[in-house]
């Protein structure tokens, strides 16, 4: 598959096969998620993995964590988000609502612990950072992890970004023991897509190019 054809093909996937992943393929993934540029090639992104028990307790500690806490997903705005940007949120919740419905579970209660969960993936990926590194260093974590995400698109495995779980940083440090040096920056799950599931047949839309370029010629 080639690069155009991974981005136009992928999609978040939030329910899983148990069928369990090959190590040399997840090894072929990070070697992929390596390859992505950063200033001054500082390469700053780090990446744990974890299957089988040791996913299954970390699983367990961050859905009793949410159940004490009940961190919700939202955009992580100071202020009231601009109508365009909200727009795009109310769209694609309306995409996915019918196909969550359906599985008799609330939308929040399904995206929230869904993602302590890691949507059932049985591979899960804590992406952490070094703390001396200033927040635009972001970036180059943005530019592994799409890496990644295409990577594994390309090996026939799906995958979801989670980001509600950093909110449980510092438990997730202390369970994969993580020095205080280290920053939880994302989650991912990956694995193979169950397909026959509703869920992950939904396509949230994009904006046009025109929305998103400006052109001064």
């Amino acid at each position: 598959m080639d690069v155009l054809s991974a981005m136009k093909s992928r999609r978040s996937a939030r329910a899983y096969l148990k069928r369990p992943v090959p190590r040399d393929l997840i090894e072929d993934i990070f070697t992929g998620a390596g390859r992505a540029p950063s200033a001054i090639n500082l390469q700053p992104w780090e990446y744990t993995v974890l299957q089988g028990e040791e996913k299954d307790r970390l699983v367990r500690l961050l859905l009793k964590i949410h159940a004490e806490r009940k961190v919700s997903c939202g955009p992580g705005t100071s202020g009231r988000l601009p109508e365009r940007f909200a727009a795009r949120s109310r769209l694609a919740s309306k995409i996915m609502t019918p196909a969550i419905e359906k599985m008799g579970v609330p939308f929040n209660r399904f995206i929230e612990e869904g993602s302590c969960s890691f949507y059932g993936a049985p591979v899960a990926v804590i992406v952490t950072m070094d703390r001396l590194f200033p927040k635009i260093r972001y970036l180059d974590i943005g530019l592994s992890v799409a890496y990644l995400l295409l990577a594994a698109q390309g090996k026939g495995l799906s995958t979801c970004p989670i980001g509600l779980i950093t909110a449980y940083g510092d438990e997730i440090a202390e369970a994969i023991s993580l020095p205080e040096s280290k920053e939880v920056v994302l989650g991912i799950a990956m694995g193979y897509a169950d397909e026959s599931a509703q869920v992950n047949c939904v396509k949230t839309d994009r904006e046009p190019r025109q929305e998103i370029v400006s052109w001064y010629e």
